[in-house]
């Protein structure tokens, strides 16, 4: 009976006429739209009617982006053959390879039609033109709907289930936004629609895991007390969410997203907790549209839980002062999960220090005890708490004769001794500038050093800048010595989100802030966005994130053409391409990252690459390196009989990312591998 009603539409009514008028409603069926759009929002602006205008732009956009991604998922999950792919098709506007059920035009045009008609129900207009306008609505997207069926690309069920799931989509969302009638619900509505945002770019984005995500993955797969250069916690965490979701993409980087709520909603707390909800509100928001904090929603590396157990430790410490005991203990087990994830987070001993010996015997409330917050017990219980949970680290560099330490040591630029380097501080601000917005750098540090500004009580204003300036000025002064990463001094600014949603309480600064807001969300999207356009590698910033997958299909098709000879390693001189060729190749098989003069990383404590010969069969390799390159390293030519080189570069979207040379070596021998001399 389908298949009745397919050719019915798709042919038997055919002609010329309908075929131009169903090409408009499947392609721009949409603009029909927006006069009553446009007319609605006018009218409301016009009766200063915002929150409706408000409402319906947010609404619309978040319905249509919900409905299409969900259908996109059903989609992919049903696999439901087109029908222009197994009957009788009239090409009129081509056949597309994409699963057929549900339609996606049906579904987004449903939930914007529905979205649409139960506004126009809240217009005060007369009967006669409310109803004509719903009749009008209901047209455009029962026309769109139809013209998927006329036109031969989708199966009248898969019409039908769109409609469904979009009015059901476009119902739900118009009942949830028109009530959040409150800064609370505001709040987290908002921080549901960012992550489902971030869910959907994690899984359709255009970005490949990162270079240091592959490598914490590649920890993932073999667990331990730590590793070389940080502690054991993103290991642990990134094998947890890829046993849970497989090891794909989203599997690794779910918890970016999840450690981004949890992050915004302990900064309102600590908000809430230092002056009022409504400020901790607009700080947790704030956060999510800062660049150096909205990255680490997608992009899962030790930055991910290190700001948000930074963030928790801040709130725990505000609270030890009411005098419960579990506060301390808390605070002691959350520094620890800090400095198991990054070792930066011993930073928030120093700025607990210097709050304290600011701070003094501002509390009268509590016990003389007390007051003398050094001579408390369980100021020590939290220190040795946060010991005891950090001790795995401890233990394990014990037993890898302290290589951890060499290498923080070399990361800290402590071996070059004493020089002064303009470009790297010069570096250094710029990126500051650029990761947390212009305006949001210069504001945060007035309103923190500026006492009058805002006339914040003393107690207060020492908080933010005793958790803020200590880390910034230690980092700003190491940019003189050497390089310093732009996100190393990150836990510094979540002081300025708090100050600054404070100062737009005041009338004076209002405007400002609110500009300063618009622009770190503008620097937001952009960010997502750049990522998308046809940009050369030089001036996208995301393209170190790319071309990995491409890599990861051509190593791919050469280990099954070598595979019919014998055994395959394959190998590489840097841990970042060998943690991404072990992500990304088929099988994800074991990678290995061969020592040729590089400074010491996670692979050489790890099993070598000598293990790989087989007594039984012959063992081939393939050996990637970056740039063009006509012979291997003595090392690699050595250990194989011979290496035959192949230029490879990785393109997306017809954009070059970058050149690799992939060396297919014969009969493995055994490689002589050196020690790494600098860490």
């Amino acid at each position: 009976m389908e298949r009745e009603i397919l050719l019915f539409f798709h042919k038997t009514i055919a002609n010329s006429f309908l075929d131009t008028l169903m090409v408009f409603f499947t392609q721009r069926g949409w603009i029909l739209w927006l006069p009553l759009l446009f007319w609605m929002i006018f009218k409301w602006l016009k009766e200063r009617n915002y929150n409706l205008v408000c409402y319906l732009v947010v609404t619309i956009f978040v319905g249509i982006f919900l409905s299409d991604w969900f259908s996109w998922e059903i989609k992919n999950f049903i696999k439901r053959a087109r029908p222009c792919l197994t009957e009788y098709f009239r090409d009129i506007v081509g056949c597309i390879s994409s699963y057929s059920f549900p339609s996606n035009h049906s579904t987004n045009a449903f939930a914007a039609a529905v979205i649409l008609i139960l506004f126009l129900k809240r217009l005060l207009i007369s009967k006669n033109l409310k109803k004509f306008l719903l009749i009008y609505t209901l047209s455009i997207a029962l026309l769109i709907s139809l013209s998927r069926v006329y036109l031969g690309v989708h199966w009248p069920t898969d019409v039908l289930a769109g409609a469904l799931i979009g009015a059901f989509i476009g119902f739900a969302l118009y009942q949830i936004t028109t009530r959040v009638d409150s800064l609370r619900r505001l709040f987290y509505f908002s921080l549901i629609i960012i992550s489902l945002f971030r869910v959907y770019f994690i899984i359709h984005g255009p970005l490949d895991l990162s270079p240091d995500e592959a490598h914490y993955w590649e920890w993932s797969r073999r667990l331990d007390l730590s590793y070389y250069s940080k502690g054991p916690l993103i290991a642990y965490l990134i094998a947890i969410s890829t046993w849970i979701f497989g090891d794909t993409s989203f599997g690794v980087r779910v918890f970016a997203v999840v450690f981004s709520f949890l992050s915004s909603f302990f900064i309102y707390k600590i908000g809430k907790k230092l002056f009022n909800e409504k400020i901790g509100f607009i700080a947790g928001i704030l956060f999510q549209f800062i660049p150096l904090f909205s990255t680490y929603g997608v992009i899962f590396t030790i930055d991910s839980p290190f700001i948000l157990f930074w963030i928790v430790s801040m709130y725990l410490f505000l609270n030890v002062f009411e005098g419960r005991k579990i506060n301390w203990l808390l605070l002691g087990f959350f520094i620890g999960l800090g400095l198991l994830t990054k070792y930066t987070m011993a930073f928030f001993y120093v700025c607990m220090f210097i709050y304290l010996i600011r701070k003094g015997r501002a509390y009268s409330a509590l016990s003389q005890d007390d007051r003398e917050i050094f001579k408390n017990p369980w100021f020590y219980t939290c220190l040795i708490i946060s010991l005891m949970v950090f001790s795995p680290v401890i233990i394990w560099n014990f037993q890898h004769d302290w290589v951890t330490l060499k290498h923080t040591a070399g990361q800290a630029h402590i071996y070059d001794g004493l020089k002064i380097s303009l470009k790297y501080f010069i570096e250094f601000i710029g990126g500051q500038l650029l990761v947390v917005t212009p305006l949001i750098f210069v504001i945060g540090f007035y309103f923190l050093l500026q006492p009058k500004a805002l006339n914040l009580q003393p107690d207060k204003r020492w908080f933010l800048i005793a958790f803020s300036l200590p880390l910034f000025v230690f980092f700003l002064l190491k940019s003189l010595q050497g390089k310093v990463q732009a996100n190393w001094a990150m836990p510094a600014y979540v002081s300025f989100l708090l100050v600054i949603a404070y100062a737009f309480e005041s009338k004076i600064y209002k405007k400002l802030i609110t500009f300063s807001i618009i622009l770190a969300l503008v620097f937001s999207v952009l960010s997502y966005t750049i990522p998308y356009l046809k940009l050369s590698a030089k001036l996208d910033p995301s393209s170190r994130i790319k071309g990995w997958r491409e890599l990861g299909v051509k190593v791919s098709k050469i280990k099954i053409e070598l595979e019919k000879y014998g055994n395959v390693v394959i190998f590489s001189d840097r841990y970042q391409i060998s943690s991404e060729l072990a992500f990304y190749v088929n099988g994800q098989p074991t990678v290995y990252c061969i020592n040729v003069g590089r400074r010491m990383n996670q692979y050489d404590l790890w099993s070598s690459i000598n293990n790989e010969l087989k007594a039984e069969r012959k063992t081939h390799g393939i050996y990637v390196v970056y740039g063009t390159k006509n012979e291997p390293e003595f090392e690699v030519s050595s250990a194989f009989e011979r290496c035959v080189p192949e230029k490879f570069t990785a393109f997306r979207k017809d954009v070059k990312i970058r050149d690799y040379t992939i060396f297919k070596c014969y009969n493995f021998k055994g490689m002589f591998l050196r020690k790494p001399e600098i860490y």
